[in-house]
């Protein structure tokens, strides 16, 4: 049995795959935050933390724009999945009511 399994609905996964690109943002940051605090300790800068996030994160989002180009792609088809099967459901004719109020 595998550890993780592949979720059988649009929505699960849209949810999978949008936990992946989060993740993989947020792996980026910390890789460039990690070397501007190598770059940093190399140089004797000594920048503050917050200012090595800042960069961090304006560095990490261009490069994710290009980097994760077709996990974005995934998660909009995965959207569009989602919304076709929300108005399918929608647009189906909906079952009659039974009266259950019935007075003889």
């Amino acid at each position: 049995m595998p550890l993780i399994r592949t979720p059988a609905t649009a929505k699960g996964r849209l949810a999978r795959h949008v936990l992946a690109y989060n993740a993989a943002r947020l792996a980026l940051v910390a890789v460039a935050a990690g070397v501007i605090v190598v770059v940093d300790a190399l140089t004797g800068l000594d920048l503050p933390v917050v200012l090595v996030l800042l960069i961090a994160l304006a560095t990490s989002l261009p490069l994710s724009a290009f980097a994760l180009r077709r996990l974005r792609r995934t998660i909009n088809a995965d959207i569009e999945a989602v919304d076709r099967e929300r108005s399918a459901t929608r647009s189906a004719p909906a079952a009659p009511r039974r009266n259950t109020d019935e007075r003889a």
